[in-house]
């Protein structure tokens, strides 16, 4: 072009206002498509969430409905040893007999404590040595693991020492040294337990076992190894 400067052509008033709707057009529907964006993930967030609230609420119906049935459950097993315990009055050996007896059958039946299995019950073992001399109301074996279960008729602080039955293990060690490696496993089994004593045993890692209704239930998710 010889070395002179190219002119640019000015825009039309025409063209200039047709490029500006264009932009306006195109922005406005950008801004259309992102607005819905936000709108449908907030919807979608707001339905996780009720979903999650609605399966929150279930599971707190659900928990709700065991502990009454539990509450229940119990409360026909505390009726039940009322009756029991008037019929029989002051037989408080017969009781202790009858509870071992019933939870040395139970165990028989399901050998399952602490998430073993366990392939021998006794009941009523006693053991001595030189030294010492002990009884164990039930022993649980198997090829690892030992079971101490102290049983009672009813389970209460006159009669259940949280440190007396951890110093039961290593009387049992002492007695049976062919034990001394095994994992040692402790429980209370009775008819029926004073209020806020089963909270204790478990605090301190012992099983409490008890019927519920026609069955024995173990409460050891707690339970440790001594």
């Amino acid at each position: 072009m010889n070395n002179q400067t190219q002119q640019q052509i000015p825009l039309t008033y025409e063209a200039m206002m047709a490029f500006i709707y264009e932009n306006e057009r195109f922005l406005t529907e950008q801004l259309a498509e992102t607005r819905q964006f936000f709108r449908e993930k907030t919807a979608e967030r707001e339905r996780e969430r009720k979903e999650r609230e609605r399966e929150r609420k279930e599971k707190e119906r659900e928990r709700e409905r065991e502990r009454k049935e539990l509450d229940k459950r119990f409360k026909e097993t505390e009726k039940l040893i009322k009756e029991i315990s008037k019929s029989v009055g002051g037989m408080g050996n017969s009781n202790g007999e009858m509870a071992e007896e019933y939870f040395y059958n139970a165990f028989k039946a399901d050998t399952s404590f602490a998430n073993e299995k366990f392939d021998i019950i006794n009941k009523n073992t006693k053991i001595s040595n030189n030294e010492l001399e002990a009884e164990y109301d039930l022993l649980l074996f198997n090829g690892k693991s030992a079971a101490i279960i102290e049983v009672k008729y009813n389970a209460k602080p006159e009669n259940i020492k949280v440190e007396r039955i951890i110093s039961r293990v290593e009387t049992f060690k002492k007695l049976m040294p062919a034990y001394k490696d095994f994992n040692i496993y402790l429980g209370v089994a009775a008819m029926a337990f004073k209020e806020g004593l089963e909270a204790e045993l478990h605090q301190a890692g012992i099983a409490t076992i008890r019927p519920v209704g026609k069955k024995m239930v173990k409460f050891d998710k707690d339970v440790k190894v001594f």
